[in-house]
């Protein structure tokens, strides 16, 4: 990993107890920053968590001290084609195991909303709309 750098490979990024996380659309993996070595940690665990495409919208939330994953995923039906954008969320809980590993545990996952149109996740509220569904756990 890279000292921390302002590139292009990050997507979204946000502070929960001071640590900071990103999402990196090269490796498309969940990443923290190691303010003692300064160094980029993948983060581990996060089974359950699907592998998310380059070609979605991603985007990290803080959740009351979890980190919320939001995505989009594009499906498409044979007669007409595209068809429709589903937003998906997951909750995961993060726990620092040592000093050297985070550990992110998904809690839940779900579609949040299905949409009949084309959107980009511009995400500034995130968690407010996974609770609009009313199964979001906390």
């Amino acid at each position: 990993m890279a000292p921390l750098d302002l590139e292009k490979d990050w997507h979204s990024y946000l502070v929960i107890d001071n640590v900071l996380y990103c999402y990196s659309k090269n490796s498309g993996e969940i990443k923290w920053y190691d303010t003692k070595s300064h160094y980029w940690v993948y983060m581990t665990g996060l089974e359950g968590l699907p592998t998310l495409s380059s070609c979605s919208s991603i985007e990290l939330a803080d959740y009351g001290g979890k980190l919320a994953v939001l995505w989009t995923r594009y499906f498409l039906s044979e007669e007409t084609g595209y068809e429709g954008t589903r937003v998906s969320c997951a909750v995961v809980v993060l726990e620092r195991r040592g000093e050297e590993n985070i550990w992110g545990t998904v809690e839940w996952l779900d579609t949040a909303v299905t949409v009949p149109d084309f959107y980009r996740l511009e995400c500034r509220e995130c968690p407010k709309l996974c609770e609009s569904e009313g199964d979001f756990a906390t």
